[in-house]
C-alpha cells in the first residue's frame, strides 16, 4: 500500500495532551484542547475541548476576564 501523508496543523493556544493521536490532515484550531489519550480524526473547532476515542466535543472553552 502506498503511504499517504497530510500535514497536521496546531494553531496558537491549542493544547494536545499526553498520549493523544492526531490523524493526518487534521487541524486543531486556536485555543482548542485535545484531552489525554484522545483520538482526533476530524478538525477541532476553535475554543473547544474534545476527548475520547473517537474524540468528540465535551464543552466550549470560555476565557474569564
Amino acid at each position: 500500500m502506498k503511504l499517504t501523508t497530510s500535514p497536521i496543523r496546531i494553531e496558537d493556544g491549542a493544547w494536545v495532551c499526553a498520549r493523544s493521536f492526531v490523524g493526518p490532515g487534521v487541524t486543531i484550531r486556536e485555543g482548542a484542547v485535545v484531552g489525554a489519550c484522545g483520538v482526533v480524526v476530524k478538525d477541532v473547532q476553535a475554543w473547544t475541548v474534545v476527548a475520547g476515542n473517537p474524540a468528540r466535543e465535551i464543552k466550549k472553552r470560555k476565557l474569564s476576564s
